[in-house]
């Protein structure tokens, strides 16, 4: 990241880029709960996620990858599943992963949400009452307006640090032809959000900053720089 400027890296890892090696890198948490997933896919998503979490922060960062320092308590509970924080820096970041793809953003300039989702060929009506308010659902004609929908509202409230104790269908934002940006939440105009949508290969996903200013927002495939650890 450049000095002075405000930016959103959005970093995007296949599972095929996960090595054992790369395990090493996890906290005594992260390893606790890597195994308790039940299933090795789950696991892998997790493990590629958390690793390329620390590539990342190296990277904006100029620390060693094995020297990040990653916060997981949760505002709520207190235990060690909420989201990612990187203490002793200026940064903030998200995670999400789904089906093959790991996504990472990293930001300078607030608080960060990105959300990411394997656009299946169809969703459930329950999935749209859940997820769209009333006047939203008018706009959602394919299965990529319903997830493009998803991604941006998950990338708010992940930003806001609300995540599952705000209702989606509170959150407003424009539809899914138009640039993203949030309008309102509960009600209330939220001028102070900068969005981005990161669609790639099936995929819906887009990223959500919390400050009024101008902010970049650039995606970058991590195939190297996990190759690189």
């Amino acid at each position: 990241m450049l000095p002075g400027s405000r930016t959103c890296e959005i970093y995007i890892a296949r599972l095929e880029y996960l090595d054992r090696r790369h395990v090493a890198l996890l906290d005594t948490s992260e390893l606790e709960r890597r195994v308790r997933y039940r299933y090795e896919a789950d696991r892998d998503r997790f493990t590629l996620a958390a690793v390329l979490l620390r590539a990342a922060a190296s990277l904006a960062s100029g620390v060693e990858a094995s020297a990040v320092v990653v916060d997981r308590t949760c505002d709520w509970c207190g235990s060690p599943h909420g989201r990612p924080r990187l203490p002793g820096t200026r940064l903030h970041a998200s995670i999400s992963h789904s089906n093959y793809l790991a996504v990472v953003a990293i930001s300078n300039s607030g608080p960060v949400g990105v959300d990411i989702e394997f656009m299946e060929a169809r969703y459930d009506a329950a999935w749209l009452l859940s997820v769209c308010s009333e006047s939203e659902r008018v706009s959602v004609g394919t299965p990529a307006d319903f997830f493009a929908y998803w991604t941006r509202k998950e990338a708010v409230v992940k930003a806001t640090g609300e995540g599952l104790n705000r209702a989606l269908t509170d959150v407003i934002v424009t539809p899914p032809h138009v640039a993203p940006a949030v309008l309102s939440i509960d009600g209330l105009a939220q001028p102070g959000c900068r969005m981005f949508d990161a669609h790639v290969d099936g995929y819906a996903g887009a990223a959500a900053v919390l400050t009024c200013d101008p902010v970049s927002f650039s995606v970058v495939d991590a195939g190297s720089l996990l190759g690189e650890l």
